[in-house]
Order: C-alpha cells, then structure tokens, then sequence
C-alpha cells in the first residue's frame, strides 16, 4: 500500500504475533493491525511473515504495521531490511524521542526500501510516544520531520512507568499531572502537524463499559480513536 493512499482504519489492533496467526486473524470488515514485535523485532521477519501474507490475501484490505525499537548500526539496518522484505504497510516506532528520531529511521527506511526494491517512501510511519520525556519536552515540530509520518500513538502505560507517576490519581480517579501534560502534548504537537493521533490501551482487564469510557474520553480531549490490545477490547469496542 502507497503512503500516498494511507488510510488508518477506524478500527485498530495492537497485539503480538503469537494472538495474530492467519487462522485468528479478524475477518469481516477493515481493521489496522500493528503486529506487536517490540521486545524481539530484530529477529522477527520469519513469525511476522505469515501474518503479512495472510492479510494481503484478504478481500478486505486495510494497513498492517510492524511496531519495533529504534534500529541502531549496521545490525538494527539489517533487521529492519528483513523486516521491510516481508512488506509490511509501515513500523510503529515504540519509544519515539521527536523530530530528530523520525528523521534518524525515514532515512534507515529509504535504505531498506532500496534494498528490497520497494518503492521510495511506501513504507509509513506512526511515531509511539511515552517512553522517552524528550517528546513532550521539546518545542520542536514534527510535521516536517517526514512525510511518511501518518500519526502518533500515545503510550500511557510507558509514560507512567518513565515518570513513575500512576495513569490515574487518587482524586476522583482523574489522571494526574504529568498523564495530563502529555496527553495534551500530543493532540497539540499532532494538530499542529495535521496528523491523527491515537492512544493504546492497557493490557489489563477492563468491562467493555469501561473500554467505551475510556474511548469516548480519548475522543473528547482530540484523540482519533483507540488502539484494542487483543480480539475481546477489540469487539467490545464494535459493539
């Protein structure tokens, strides 16, 4: 798929690849799967590969991501090459530090196209932001930073771990300080871009009533949606 017909689906699953075989792949109306590698992606082109093909296949066509680390060196441009052969839409870079990040990897992106003889610039980016305060921080913008850039994904989970800061507060359940800051960091630095920008659940259990709140609230403070971490968020999110 061109960056240029990029289109993010309203629905989005985020989740490993051990919970995304063909066989329990969903089916049955368009959803943007980001194919959780993260903690072993330099050695993951042969597990993901399956999960890509099967998603090509299927009469519905939406995008598949592959969410990684920052490749580093000569060994991080050499997995994500592999990871590019197995023609993923696009990476979510986990643990994005700004402007200068996504820079650093569309150029690791230009070399893996080129060596794959895909096309320059069809490999998208969505930049995961949390982990690393820098982000929300800086006063640079990012709508410049690259033009395969299609979104930001907002971790709240890795925030609260970076701050040590819980997601919520003691007060009325409401989120505290540094959740609040950063939350608004990335509608603001997104809008300013002209991006989408969307939040990724926690992996912990919740009632789908709760998933809805928590979705309709991402939508009142300028999210575009939410991001399931497995099939059940995912339909009670559809229902």
């Amino acid at each position: 798929m061109s960056v240029n017909r990029f289109d993010i689906m309203p629905s989005l699953l985020c989740a490993p690849t051990e919970a995304l075989m063909p066989a329990d792949a969903p089916v049955g109306r368009p959803i943007t799967v980001i194919v959780d590698i993260v903690n072993d992606w330099a050695t993951a082109a042969g597990r993901v590969q399956p999960i890509l093909d099967s998603r090509a296949s299927d009469s519905i066509k939406a995008p598949t991501l592959l969410r990684i680390g920052m490749p580093d060196g000569d060994n991080g441009q050499e997995a994500l090459s592999s990871l590019a052969a197995a023609r993923p839409d696009g990476f979510v870079l986990s643990r994005c530090g700004g402007a200068a990040d996504i820079q650093k990897f569309d150029v690791m992106l230009r070399v893996a196209e080129a060596e794959n003889g895909l096309v320059a610039g069809s490999l998208a980016i969505l930049a995961e932001v949390g982990a690393l305060l820098a982000f929300f921080l800086s006063a640079d913008a990012i709508g410049e930073a690259s033009e395969r850039l299609k979104g930001l994904i907002f971790d709240g989970a890795a925030l609260a771990k970076a701050t040590a800061s819980p997601a919520n507060g003691a007060t009325a359940g409401e989120p505290g300080a540094p959740a609040l800051f950063a939350r608004a960091a990335t509608v603001l630095k997104a809008a300013q871009a002209g991006l989408p920008r969307y939040e990724l659940l926690t992996q912990e259990p919740l009632l789908p009533d709760e998933l809805r709140a928590i979705r309709d609230a991402s939508r009142a403070d300028g999210f575009s949606g939410v991001i399931a971490r497995n099939a059940a968020q995912l339909a009670a999110l559809a229902s």
